[in-house]
């Protein structure tokens, strides 16, 4: 008996040493974030989702690029909400600045910003009274949120001169398509970004308008938006081939193709500006070096990265960039932008357009608009 009991004490003090080590080991093994994040944590300072979202921001602005951004939970669904085409607050879309902060990449064409005369590449500096001068476009754009009737205050500076303004927040559903028969037989089609059902509301508008003689698309000032919907919408104008494909840290490359033959044959004019970017300069460049369309207007913003998202487990989310995109004929868009083939002003590129098309259609056949099969893409699921 007394020899069982010296083995049941020895094996007890064999677990306790056992766990004691283990313990030590497993706690050495927690990386420092965690160990950084518990201790601040537990001075009361602030809680573990305000030091997470921190870590989280310093680790994506730790990468140097602009692009990059978090979203927390509330921020993920209203940003699905905005792809989707719904849109609150003032209408305005964000980009970050060169120099930090935010400025306004885009405006909603029915929208109260802008009615009120606010302008793309305005840098916001006050939120109703609050500086948001080097805060994140989140950031920003949770603050210009908020119940429809409310009154916002809002600053800018532009060309290094504040302006302020006061508007009153709304709420509305907008069509990001919208159309006008600018000639007998030439059809103008405006996309101000290419969110959801941009695709679907294209060839509704197509359904309704006359463009034997040919096409003129305005991209000017669309911030981009999803790269599936746009690659799906340049697939109605392109057969068979490459549309755009971009870069890899591994450098391997990925190519999103059409696979069906071309659903609209007419000739094609893009209007571009400086401020159309992303998924638009995608649009613009695959249809030009396709010989599917002449680009007429100025160089385009020059934003070629293309972000993945990741779903979070709290919620959130972050987009990181993951490659470069390139043209079909392999150039570079970051950085670059795209040029057009007829240099105009804003006020000359839509007379300028419709002279060109109405040339083109001259020495071309008529083509037929009866039918909008669905596009058949290799689609990557990314936004740019």
């Amino acid at each position: 008996m007394k020899r069982r009991r010296i083995q049941i004490s020895a094996l007890i003090i064999l677990i306790s040493v056992l766990s004691f080590v283990l313990g030590e080991s497993f706690n050495k093994s927690k990386n420092s974030v965690d160990q950084a994040l518990n201790r601040i944590a537990s001075t009361g300072a602030l809680d573990k989702s305000a030091l997470e979202r921190a870590a989280i921001e310093g680790m994506l602005r730790a990468t140097g690029d602009r692009w990059s951004t978090y979203y927390d939970s509330n921020q993920t669904s209203e940003e699905s909400q905005n792809l989707a085409g719904r849109y609150s607050g003032v209408g305005i879309w964000l980009r970050a600045g060169l120099g930090g902060g935010s400025e306004i990449s885009s405006l909603k064409k029915v929208s109260v910003a802008k009615r009120s005369g606010l302008k793309v590449g305005d840098v916001i500096i006050l939120v109703d009274g609050v500086d948001f001068s080097s805060a994140s476009v989140n950031e920003v754009a949770a603050a210009l949120r908020g119940k429809a009737g409310a009154v916002l205050k809002l600053s800018v500076l532009r060309k290094g001169v504040e302006k302020k303004y006061e508007l009153v927040r709304e709420e509305f559903q907008s069509n990001d398509v919208s159309s006008d028969q600018v000639k007998k037989n030439i059809l103008y089609l405006r996309i101000e970004a290419f969110s959801e059902n941009v695709v679907e509301d294209v060839k509704s508008e197509l359904g309704q308008g006359n463009y034997q003689r040919g096409l003129i698309l305005d991209l000017r000032d669309n911030p981009g938006g999803i790269l599936s919907v746009a690659t799906d919408f340049a697939a109605l104008f392109l057969s068979k081939g490459a549309i755009v494909s971009y870069d890899l840290a591994n450098r391997d490359r990925k190519t999103i193709q059409v696979k069906a033959p071309a659903s609209i044959n007419v000739p094609v004019a893009i209007l571009i500006n400086e401020n159309t970017a992303s998924s638009a300069e995608v649009v613009a460049g695959a249809l030009q070096d396709r010989n599917r369309a002449v680009l007429v207007g100025s160089k385009t913003f020059g934003k070629g990265s293309v972000q993945e998202s990741l779903k979070l487990a709290n919620g959130s989310s972050i987009e990181i960039t993951v490659g470069r995109l390139r043209t079909p004929s392999g150039r570079f868009i970051e950085k670059v932008g795209i040029k057009p083939d007829l240099r105009a002003s804003e006020a000359q590129s839509l007379p300028k357009a419709i002279e060109l098309i109405s040339a083109l259609s001259d020495i071309s056949k008529p083509a037929d608009q009866k039918s909008f099969p669905n596009s058949n893409v290799q689609s990557s699921g990314n936004d740019g």
